[in-house]
Formats: C-alpha cells, structure tokens, sequence
C-alpha cells in the first residue's frame, strides 16, 4: 500500500511539472520549394523525346501468317495399317484443338 501512495505522489509531481510547460502554437506546414527548373527547358527535353523517340524505340517487325499451309498427319485405317495423309490448306480454313488428338488417341 505504501508503494501504491508512492507512485501516486511520482505522478502528482509529473503532472504539475507538465502544467507549467510551455507549448509553442503550430505554425501550419513549411512551404515547398519552388521548382527551379525553367519552363522552357522542361517543354525542351519533352518535344527532344518526341521527336527522337522512333530512333530510340524501332518499329517491331509484324510477323505475317503464312499464306498456305501444309497440314501432314498419320493415320490409321480399317486394316490397322497407318498412313501419312497430306493436306494443304490456307491458315484460317482449319483449326484443329491442341488437345483433340488425346481424345481420339487415348
């Protein structure tokens, strides 16, 4: 008990301390700088950008399909035996699923 009047006493004296302190009022933020770069220094970089950017970044190459394709397959007959079957085709007439032949295989 003696320790509880003790530590009651400690914060008393804290408080009153507290009391007399002096707290500055706040100011509001500082201000930024300004930027000390010219206007027309930073409208010079950008129009240098543009105009040297096809110089810098060259046009990707587009890979063109190709006009005719050879379609070569195996296949098996009512004899069991297999033979190669070849077509040819253009790209878009066909289109066959990358997983049709487990269907038919397995």
């Amino acid at each position: 008990m003696e320790n509880d009047q003790e530590i009651k006493q400690f914060f008393k004296e804290w408080k009153a301390k507290d009391e007399n302190l002096h707290i500055p009022e706040f100011e509001g933020f500082p201000k930024p700088k300004s930027n000390s770069t010219p206007l027309w220094v930073s409208i010079g970089i950008a129009a240098s950008l543009l105009l040297f950017a096809p110089l810098i970044w060259p046009e990707q190459d587009l890979i063109e399909a190709p006009s005719e394709v050879v379609i070569i397959s195996l296949e098996e007959n009512e004899n069991h035996e297999q033979q190669f079957s070849i077509q040819q085709s253009t790209y878009l007439d066909t289109w066959e699923s990358p997983t049709s032949s487990l269907l038919t295989e397995y």
